[in-house]
């Protein structure tokens, strides 16, 4: 019942992807393991001792290898033991990118 409920507020379809995220608040940061896509939002395994709450804002910082990490803003809108779900503040393509 509760992933029908996010499915049906959420801009897009969640895509399965298999990257990389590092998750920074103010002076914090995690590595994570992204979980699925979609151009609103994200959700990623959460890393241990994940601080976050639902309505943090948070900088992903998203990277698959050598290069540049595409830069994403976005609110946490679901916390769960084993899960953080985004909402990003603009919509983004799948896997996000620099423009």
């Amino acid at each position: 019942m509760e992933e029908t409920l996010l499915k049906d507020r959420r801009t897009g379809d969640r895509v399965p992807f298999a990257i990389q995220v590092m998750i920074v608040h103010g002076d914090l940061a995690w590595a994570a393991d992204v979980l699925d896509l979609s151009e609103g939002g994200c959700g990623v395994f959460r890393p241990a001792g994940c601080l976050l709450h639902e309505g943090n804002v948070a900088q992903l910082l998203f990277f698959g290898g050598t290069g540049p990490a595409v830069p994403v803003s976005a609110r946490i809108a679901r916390v769960t033991e084993r899960h953080l779900g985004f909402e990003y503040h603009e919509l983004q393509t799948i896997p996000p990118s620099l423009r």
